[in-house]
């Protein structure tokens, strides 16, 4: 049984939408793992987590002010932070066992992203994402509609960690998301999940 200093400890914990998932993601790195890539990674929430499981983890975001924030706190010395585009920054090609990507995909073309992804995991690698999906149908609205008062609940116990790194709006739907994800990643599993976010699975062949 938990002591209650241990419970008052995990109710502080910092926590948030993204966060949640962190557990989710550690889970699905490969074992073992020599090079993961954090993509999207702001101040670095998740990076040394992966740090803790690989052997180099490379954590980019295209804002040199989140990067800055994320050297600062870096406690692990098998990780280089980049400021630099996901896109078009100079990765090696297939040199990634894991990328992780959380609530960033919706800042860039889908397609183009998730090709670049592809093409950076080496075979065997594996690609996790924590994604934002728009509301459209009934069945987004309704995922919403449960996920608030959890989200309220949480951040009553938890409190919240508030990131200072750039938001934006998803445009494309999970119906639109499954659909071209299927199309391009063959054996790709996703999953609506509560918090306002999906999941994506893939581990390329």
């Amino acid at each position: 049984m938990s002591s209650e200093s241990e419970l008052t400890r995990s109710a502080r914990a910092p926590w948030s939408h993204n966060l949640q998932f962190h557990p989710w993601l550690l889970d699905r790195m490969p074992v073992p793992c020599d090079r993961a890539l954090d993509a999207g990674c702001g101040e670095g929430p998740l990076t040394p987590k992966l740090a803790a499981r690989a052997n180099h983890v490379i954590g980019i975001d295209r804002s040199p002010e989140v990067i800055a924030i994320a050297r600062q706190n870096a406690a692990r010395d098998n990780i280089t932070y980049v400021a630099g585009d996901f896109l078009t920054y100079p990765l090696p090609l297939e040199d990634f066992d894991f990328i992780a990507a959380v609530a960033v995909i919706h800042h860039m073309p889908f397609e183009t992203v998730i090709n670049r992804s592809a093409s950076l995991l080496r075979r065997g690698g594996v690609l996790a994402v924590v994604g934002l999906a728009l509301n459209r149908s009934p069945v987004d609205y309704a995922f919403s509609a449960v996920s608030v008062p959890i989200s309220r609940i949480a951040r009553l116990r938890r409190g919240w960690w508030q990131t200072t790194a750039r938001e934006i709006d998803p445009d494309m739907t999970f119906g639109e998301i499954s659909h071209a994800a299927r199309t391009q990643l063959p054996g790709v599993e996703l999953r609506r999940r509560l918090y306002f976010r999906y999941t994506l699975f893939w581990r390329k062949p």
